[in-house]
């Protein structure tokens, strides 16, 4: 989520029904429904803090956000969706870098690393986004066992939604070390938030392919430059993440008061061509 070096990709949005991706070249590996009373933990992690127990330079996250991440902002609801919710509250807390400190917002993220971690395949999400000023919805991916630190390791951001006070931006980016520049465009239609909407990749040995309801959006390929073709970190295990920030260089000034809070998932699938 990070901005640094990177392709941003606006992304013109369209709705459709959530169907089971009907390709038999493709097999479903990683699945969950959110069909249960609780979190699956056999399937992901929660992160908490402030991102400081990564590295000093990666407190609020690397990017300046204002939420502490807590387990209980994260729940299941009507044993159907998972509810990511960011909440304006105070909280007291110590972390690794030795700080003692208040901040002002707690909301949650989640992960898939060394439970589901994997390389190439299409991943999908059918995610409905709440629009309180300052919110940063992402779901995204990084490597599980990088061997550079970032943006050298990459980073694919499948789709990330913020308001940045009343602007609504949405993107989806890749990370790496070529100096590749884009831009994130506004969108603003308010009739957008009242569905869900499926979010993908296709991502192989030489390409990456974004896709809003089915909807090619981007083809990102390695070899269409030398820089891409140097500078290709995609091509080692990632796995999942999802998350809500609040604030932060996208987010903005965040203003949560009497809005609504929430990111819903209805699934995160991921399938694999079964030659893999």
């Amino acid at each position: 989520m990070k901005y640094l070096n990177y392709i941003s990709l606006a992304i013109l949005l369209w709705s459709c029904e959530q169907t089971v991706y009907d390709n038999p070249e493709y097999t479903l590996v990683f699945e969950d429904n959110f069909r249960s009373e609780s979190i699956d933990e056999s399937k992901w992690n929660f992160e908490i803090g402030t991102g400081c127990q990564y590295g000093p330079n990666l407190n609020g996250w690397g990017n300046f956000e204002d939420q502490y991440y807590k387990k209980e902002n994260a729940s299941i609801v009507d044993n159907d969706f998972l509810q990511i919710e960011a909440k304006e509250e105070n909280v007291l807390y110590s972390d690794a870098c030795g700080f003692n400190q208040t901040k002002s917002y707690t909301s949650a993220r989640l992960n898939t690393k060394n439970k589901f971690d994997f390389t190439y395949g299409k991943v999908e999400a059918s995610i409905k986004f709440d629009k309180a000023i300052g919110l940063w919805h992402a779901f995204w991916m990084l490597p599980s066992f990088p061997q550079e630190i970032w943006p050298y390791s990459g980073e694919i951001d499948i789709i990330e939604f913020a308001n940045r006070e009343g602007e609504y931006f949405y993107a989806g980016t890749m990370h790496h070390t070529g100096p590749l520049i884009g831009t994130d465009f506004p969108y603003q239609n308010e009739n957008y938030f009242n569905s869900f909407h499926v979010y993908s990749i296709e991502w192989d040995l030489s390409t990456i392919k974004w896709y809003v309801d089915d909807v090619l959006i981007q083809n990102v390929v390695r070899t269409s430059s030398s820089v891409l073709d140097d500078n290709w970190p995609f091509d080692k295990e990632f796995h999942l993440i999802l998350n809500t920030a609040v604030g932060g260089t996208l987010g903005g000034p965040p203003n949560l008061a009497d809005q609504s809070q929430f990111m819903l998932v209805d699934y995160v699938r991921v399938y694999q061509k079964i030659s893999n």
